[in-house]
Formats: C-alpha cells, structure tokens, sequence
C-alpha cells in the first residue's frame, strides 16, 4: 500500500511537471508573440511613417522649386498638384504616427504643427508666384522654406530615434522571454526526465521484485501443494513437484499422459467421465479418491477439479488442487474398524450398504448380503477362555478377507461372533459356491472345539439373500432377508442358506 501511494505521487508530480511545461511554454511563446506584435505595430510602423514623412517632405520641396521656376500657370498647375500630392501622403504618415506612437504626443503634436506652418510657407510661396513676384516667391523658398523642412527633417528624426528604442525594448523583451522560456522549458523537462526515470526505476525494481516474489511463490507452491493442470481430454499439461513425490512419478513420466485423474482402479466408483462431466461443465467436480501410487502404497486423497476458461468463458483445460487425506482416513478408519480383527464394524456397514446398494442399481448388478455366525461360539468361550475366542475371531476373519478380495467386497464384525459379508455381480449358482468354500476353509482352519456337539473343530452358519435386478431391496429388508436365512441355517449349523426374490433367480433356497 505504501509502495503503491509512492508512485502515485511521483506520477502526480510528473503530470504537475508536465502541466507546468505547458503551461509556461504557452505562457512564454503569448509573450514572444506579442512582443512582436508590438515590435511590428508601434516602432517599426512609427519609424517607417515617420521615414516618409521625411522623404515626402523633401519631395514637396522639390516640387515647391518647380512652382517658382514655372514659366506658366500649366507648369504651375502641375507643380502644385505634385506638392499636393505629397502633402497627402504626409497627412497619411502623421495619422499612423498618432494612432502608434507610444511616447508623448506632444513630440508628434510639435512635429505636426511645424508641418502646418509649412503649409502656410507653401500657400504663400503659391500665392506670390500667382502675383508674379517670382523673385520673392524664390526667395522665401530658398531661404524660410528651406530652413522650415530641415527644422521638420529635424524634429522627425527624434520620433524615428523613439521609435528605435522602443523597437530596441521589444526586442529585448522578447529575447529575455525566449531565455526565460528556454530556461523554465529546460528546467521542467530535466525534472519531468529525472521524475519519469524515477518512477521507472522505481517501478522495474518493483516489478522485479515482484517477479522474484512470484518464482518463489510458484515455487513453493510447486514444493508443497498437490496440483495438477490437464487438457480438455484429461492429458497432464503440468504437474507439481510435490504431487511428483506424492505419486512417486517423475515429471518427465507424467507431463503428456493421460492422466485418468489419478484413478488407477476401473471398478472405483468414480470414473474419469463422471469427473469430466461435470468439470467439462464449469462446475467444479470435488471428491474423495482412493489412489494407489507406483511403489503400491494406497493413498486417500480430496480432489478438486476446477474448469479454467478461455476469453469467450468456454472451458479450454482443468486445474486439479489434491489434499492427502491419508491421515484422516486412517483416523476415520480406526472408527469404523473393529479393533479385535480389523475387519469393519457396524457402523461402517451401515454407510457401505447404502452405497453398495445404489451402485448395484446404477450398473444394473445383483447384490447379496451374508451374515455368517460362528457355532456354539458362547461354549467355546466357556471352555477355552476369551483369549482363546479373541484368537479364534482373528482366524476366522483372516480367512473371510482372503476370500473377499475384489475391490467392491466387504467384510464387517457386525457384533460379537457375528459377521458381514457383502459382495455384487454373481448369480446364486456362483454365491453358493463362494459361500460354502468359506464355510469349509473356516472348517479347515481345525480349531478344536470340544464342546461343539456337531463336529470336532470350529464352525459357521451362513444365511444369505440375493438382491436381484428386477426386484430391489432396502437395507432394512435386505438385512432381515438375510437375517431369517441366517436364522435358518443356525438350526442345522455348519449350513449356508441362500435366499432371494423368488420371480428373478433361479432357486430360493439353497441348503449346504
């Protein structure tokens, strides 16, 4: 925020520098402009009329020489209309003095009068030479008349020396002002250069440090978080280091390959196209995933793949933010797992049949639900101790997990000598024959059972139900189905009882 409040101000100096330019260089080139204006308007228009005041004062006298040397009155008519002539460029001269003459107008009114008295020479050498008193005419010519125009060729050289000062004045006004100028425009260039230098010093080493902040985000991030970014067909684009380790992979291994989001078990539940139906969607498909990574460790993992969109907001590729969620599972697993044999426990069962049941219902697949019960468990606790038991439960529970191995088998401890046996997709022919292979590996685990009135080693009753396609279930109803087939085989012991929907599968009853 303080950096930020920095360059704004060095900007808003900048714009200031750059207003001030501006505005003393309009400033500056109004007052060059009309200093030349003024050069153009008063000095040198008063210094050129006054000028020809001058000449045109000599050319009447001139001419006034030709009025008294006239022989006749066409000569003396055209002499006088020449110094009539002149006497009105004269009277035009004076009329631009008076309207540009910026000194004291008593200077042009003593010029002008003397002009006047001239005039009065003029009409008396004119009127004499009518008279013809041609050597009196000559005389006041020579003499009065002579002396008048130099006194007026005197008196206008002191407008046209005015006029030169002030002519002088402006121009040095107007070099001062292009000095004044060039300094100040020199000044706020220099500053605006040194401000903008600044700014962009100040901004490249921000922006370096920016960049340099940014690598060692991008590369933290690249060392601690599970990430991922795909193409619209799943394909790895970019992969994180620590995914990299997480996975066991290297980079070089991953970046080009399809990656299946990660899911290495194509009877999971979730499938690549169910996430990239609902990714390809701009949604964000979130989830829970059980991986396994290449040095065959299983790894629990929250998934979350965000859609990323092009200009046009279509989605153009995938970002795929995992957590490690091992820890928790496990802790989660400690809750649902029975201590003594690791198997799940009730609780568990209660989650994984419901979803069990709608899974079967989405791939159109049976389901059956076993529930197995040790035989005279209660007796062999009594005359071999719980410890004894305790070992007997593990036995048996070993051999119900190798047994039930595909990925969507379950096996709980649904309480004391009681167990829980769920699986999917095998038709009661194929369920008997799974079932009682159980029963007999239990049987030749040959653990004595003395108190067994049926046979010499430990037992199990197995009751089951078949949940067909055509006719489904709820949990409840399949438990208690399975519960009466249970309670069927307890009455002959060492039996296996399948039941199932008798409209669907092919036998009720199967009897082991």
């Amino acid at each position: 925020m303080h950096s930020l409040k920095n360059i704004g101000t060095v900007f808003g100096i900048i714009i200031i520098l750059q207003i001030a330019l501006g505005a003393s260089s309009l400033f500056y080139l109004n007052s060059i402009a009309k200093d030349a204006e003024n050069l153009y308007q008063h000095p040198y228009a008063v210094s050129n009329a006054s000028r020809n005041v001058n000449i045109n004062l000599i050319s009447m006298h001139r001419y006034m020489k030709d009025v008294v040397l006239a022989e006749n009155k066409m000569q003396l008519r055209t002499a006088k209309e020449h110094v009539d002539q002149y006497e009105k460029k004269v009277q035009e001269s004076f009329n631009i003095i008076f309207n540009r003459y910026l000194g004291n107008r008593k200077d042009i009114q003593t010029v002008y009068n003397a002009f006047l008295d001239w005039k009065v020479i003029r009409d008396e050498v004119i009127f004499l030479k009518t008279q013809g008193k041609d050597q009196q005419a000559a005389h006041i010519t020579k003499n009065k008349g002579a002396k008048h125009v130099a006194f007026l060729n005197q008196e206008t050289q002191k407008l046209i020396d005015f006029a030169d000062n002030q002519a002088k004045i402006f121009f040095n006004n107007a070099v001062k002002s292009k000095n004044n100028a060039l300094t100040v425009i020199i000044v706020l260039f220099i500053s605006t250069v040194l401000s903008s230098l600044f700014i962009a010093f100040y901004s490249l080493k921000r922006l370096y440090k920016a960049q340099q902040d940014i690598k060692s985000r991008m590369y933290l991030i690249d060392q601690h978080i599970l990430m991922a970014k795909f193409d619209m067909n799943g394909i790895v684009l970019d992969i994180s280091s620590k995914l990299c380790r997480f996975l066991g992979v290297s980079k070089q291994e991953m970046i080009g390959k399809q990656s299946y989001f990660f899911i290495t078990d194509e009877a999971y539940e979730v499938q690549p196209k169910d996430i990239l139906i609902t990714a390809a969607t701009g949604t964000t498909w979130k989830g829970e995933l059980c991986i396994d990574t290449l040095n065959n460790h299983s790894k629990w993992i929250h998934s979350a793949v965000h859609p990323e969109l092009d200009s046009n907001y279509n989605v153009c590729s995938y970002s795929n933010i995992i957590q490690d969620i091992s820890d928790r599972k496990a802790i989660e697993k400690l809750s649902i797992t029975d201590p003594l044999t690791k198997l799940y426990n009730r609780r568990h069962f209660d989650q994984i049949i419901e979803k069990e049941l709608r899974l079967a219902t989405r791939n159109q697949t049976s389901l059956t639900l076993a529930i197995v019960d040790i035989d005279y468990f209660k007796k062999y606790n009594d005359y071999y101790g719980h410890p004894a038991g305790d070992q007997a439960l593990i036995q048996v529970a070993q051999v119900f997990l190798q047994s039930l191995n595909r990925p969507n088998d379950y096996v709980f401890r649904l309480g004391g000598e009681e167990f829980g046996l769920l699986f999917s997709d095998l038709n009661i022919e194929q369920t008997c024959l799974f079932l009682d292979s159980i029963r007999t590996k239990v049987e030749m685990l040959n653990i004595m059972h003395e108190d067994n009135p049926l046979n010499e080693y430990m037992t199990i009753s197995i009751g089951a139900y078949l949940n067909c396609i055509e006719q489904r279930l709820d949990s409840n109803q399949l438990y208690i189905k399975a519960d009466e087939a249970l309670y069927k085989a307890k009455l002959k012991r060492n039996q296996v009882i399948i039941t199932n929907d008798p409209t669907s599968c092919i036998a009720n009853e199967t009897d082991k």
